[in-house]
């Protein structure tokens, strides 16, 4: 026989694939379950009806009577009162917040242009709790009427420690080591985890289709340049901070000057201030102070669509740059799929020449130039799904371990 502990342990994978292809599909059956994840018959029904019990899935009734013999099968859904999450992004000039609930629909969203470049750790956190409590607001619940915020994920440009509650540097702020995740949850009673927004990204892809790939990795391209790499099924990150810091890479020593105070990053020839700073011929090491906008890199690329010239050299020097890094990446593990977001991207008819050509020249026999590349156009949109995606597989876990009254070992 199984032990207790054993018996915890399969009830909570059993729970946890349930939920995962709940999250998948939308909707589903007890049947259908059963047929998806490999369970029997029974032991998806008996997981089913616990998870109803417990209110975190709930049965739809069919109006319509199907016309096989018997009752007709009830379909199941995630309840969407079963808990909620929040996002914080935080970019250059803004915060938005985002609300949303257990079945991940959004319920409210705030976003407000603001001069964050100079708040300390305090005034951060007092920030975020002013467009929580608006967001809040903007549902009608309070926190003692079904308002309650269950996970937080803050969504940062930079450095984090996650460990720690900690944005460690960000181009976005000018104080380092801003202490933000503890006093959230202490004001908000929620779990809070803080992340690098780039590193997020792949968890967009967690309950999609593509989700099933084991690797691939994305690429911003814009203010910075920055990673999300999964590897083996796993988002990967270093233990002590959650960047895989790409754009720092060193390219070319001692070269241009990088906004993160080193020299020949690959940000230095790939960010947008990076491909201004090259196609206007200035100084390669000036930094530029203001934010390059989403119009402004699509008239650059225009002018490089259009004929030879600096800016047409600035695409190509910016793609030879990625290219390197890349190759360097695939000499330490497989080469795999990339998708690439970011105002950079629109332009990814200009960069995906070099970047292969870099590829090529970088790395063991040019493995890596023939791998997919793809686009994901709305990087907002992706990081608030990889954000949100990220706290709901949290509330899944915990649902999957906990213990009530009403839970059911599995068959």
């Amino acid at each position: 026989m199984l032990s207790k502990t054993d018996a915890e342990g399969v009830r909570a994978h059993n729970r946890r694939v349930v939920l995962n292809h709940l999250r998948r599909t939308g909707i589903s059956t007890r049947r259908a379950i059963s047929e998806a994840t490999g369970l029997s018959m029974s032991s998806a029904s008996s997981i089913a009806s616990a998870l109803v019990r417990d209110s975190i899935l709930v049965e739809m009734q069919d109006n319509e009577r199907d016309f096989r013999r018997g009752r007709p099968e009830r379909r199941l859904v995630l309840r969407a009162e079963a808990a909620r999450v929040a996002v914080v992004k935080i970019a250059v000039g803004e915060i938005a917040v985002r609300l949303c609930s257990y079945d991940g629909q959004t319920l409210a969203h705030v976003r407000r242009e603001m001069s964050i470049a100079d708040l300390d750790a305090d005034r951060l956190v007092d920030a975020i709790l002013e467009l929580l409590a608006e967001v809040r607001a903007m549902t009608g619940a309070s926190p003692t009427e079904g308002g309650t915020i269950e996970s937080i994920t803050v969504a940062v440009q930079g450095k984090t420690d996650p460990g720690e509650g900690r944005i460690v540097w960000s181009p976005a702020m000018r104080l380092r080591d801003l202490l933000v995740g503890p006093p959230l949850a202490e004001a908000t009673g929620a779990l809070v985890a803080v992340c690098n927004d780039c590193s997020l990204m792949p968890e967009s892809f967690r309950w999609r289709s593509e989700g099933r790939l084991q690797n691939y990795a994305f690429v911003f391209i814009g203010f910075g340049v920055g990673m999300g790499l999964r590897v083996a099924g796993r988002n990967f990150g270093g233990q002590g901070v959650s960047t895989i810091e790409f754009g720092h890479i060193n390219h070319i020593p001692g070269g241009a000057a990088c906004r993160c105070g080193n020299r020949g990053c690959v940000e230095a020839y790939a960010g947008d201030y990076a491909l201004w700073r090259r196609a206007r011929g200035l100084e390669a090491n000036a930094i530029l102070a203001r934010r390059i906008s989403d119009a402004e890199m699509r008239q650059l690329a225009a002018e490089a669509r259009s004929s030879e010239g600096a800016a047409r050299e600035a695409f190509e020097e910016a793609g030879l740059a990625i290219g390197y890094g890349l190759g360097r990446i695939f000499t330490l593990i497989d080469p795999l799929p990339i998708v690439f977001t970011g105002s950079g991207a629109q332009a990814i008819d200009l960069l995906e020449p070099a970047i292969r050509r870099g590829i090529t020249e970088s790395s063991i026999a040019g493995q890596g130039a023939d791998v997919e590349f793809s686009i994901e156009d709305d990087v907002d949109a992706l990081v608030f799904e990889a954000a949100a995606n990220h706290a709901l597989a949290g509330i899944d876990e915990r649902f999957a371990t906990a213990t009530t009254p009403k839970a059911e070992a599995a068959e």
